[in-house]
C-alpha cells in the first residue's frame, strides 16, 4: 500500500536534521483564504467573533458558525483567485533537493488549501489541516483532544518533531502559528507573529516572502543543520496549549 503525504513525511522527518514547516494562509498564500471564503459567503457571527477574540472559545466553534455553512463550490471559484507567494514553489523545489522535510500546517482546510497547491504543481506536499466533509460538517483530524482552541494542532506537529531530535524552522504569520512556533528552533514571522515574538522579547528572521527565507537557509544551510545558526528561538510554549 502505498504511504499518504502525511505517512511519507513523518518518516523522512522524525529525526532529520531539519524539518521545515510552513502556515499557508498568508504565508504561501497572498491573502487568507479561509477569512475570504468566510467573509464572502458566510460571515462571522458578531456574537462568537467576539468571543473568539477575548480568547473565551477556540476557532473551531467559530469556523462551525462560518466555514461549515459555505457551499463547496463557491468556495473553490474563491480559491481559485488567489495567488502563492511567487518565492514558494523554488522555496519547495530546494527542500526537495537538498532533502529537507517540507509540511504545511494549517488551521484552515483542505478544500482550498490542496487545490491551490495542486493548481501550482505542489500537490505532494503534506497537508495537515481541517477538512470540509459537506456543507454543515467539518472534520478535525489533527486536533488535540486535551484542547479545542485550535482546529489543527499546529504546535503537535512541532513538538513531535523536536522531541524526535529534528532542528525546526518555522515560518508564518498569525496566532495559531505562535503555538507552533514555541517548539521551533528558528522563526520567519511577518504580521501577528512577528508581533507576538517581539512583545515576548524572542528573536526572529523577518518574513517578507520565500525567496528571502530561501537565500537565509541556502546561505547558511550546514548551521541550520547543526543547530549553531544564530537568531535561537526562545520563545517559550503559550499558556494556551495543553498536552
Amino acid at each position: 500500500m502505498t504511504a499518504t503525504p502525511i505517512e511519507g513525511f513523518w518518516a523522512r522527518a522524525l529525526g532529520a536534521p531539519l524539518v521545515v514547516l510552513t502556515d499557508f494562509d498568508f504565508t504561501i498564500s497572498q491573502v487568507d483564504v479561509g477569512d475570504l471564503i468566510c467573509e464572502s459567503l458566510a460571515p462571522y457571527p458578531p456574537g462568537p467573533l467576539a468571543r473568539f477574540a477575548r480568547g473565551e472559545i477556540g476557532i473551531r466553534p467559530l469556523w462551525m458558525e462560518s466555514f461549515a455553512r459555505v457551499e463547496a463550490s463557491e468556495a473553490a471559484a474563491l480559491a481559485d483567485q488567489v495567488a502563492i507567494d511567487p518565492g514558494f514553489p523554488a522555496f519547495a523545489a530546494w527542500a526537495g533537493t537538498e532533502g529537507i522535510p517540507l509540511a504545511v500546517v494549517s488551521d484552515g482546510f483542505t478544500l482550498y488549501i490542496d487545490r491551490i497547491l495542486g493548481r501550482e504543481g505542489l500537490g505532494h506536499l503534506p497537508v495537515f489541516a481541517n477538512r470540509y466533509v459537506a456543507k454543515g460538517e467539518l472534520e478535525w483530524p489533527h486536533g488535540n483532544p486535551a484542547c479545542d482552541h485550535c482546529g489543527c494542532c499546529k504546535a503537535a506537529v512541532a513538538r513531535r518533531l523536536k522531541e524526535s531530535g529534528s532542528h525546526i524552522v518555522y515560518v508564518g504569520d498569525g496566532m495559531t502559528d505562535l503555538y507552533a512556533s514555541a517548539f521551533a528552533d528558528w522563526v520567519f514571522a511577518k504580521a501577528g507573529l512577528a508581533r507576538y515574538m517581539r512583545e515576548q522579547g524572542a528573536p526572529f528572521f523577518p518574513f517578507t516572502g520565500f525567496a528571502d527565507a530561501l537565500s537565509v537557509l541556502r546561505e547558511n544551510l550546514d548551521r541550520f543543520r547543526n543547530g549553531t545558526m544564530a537568531p535561537r528561538n526562545t520563545l517559550r510554549p503559550h499558556p494556551r496549549c495543553r498536552f
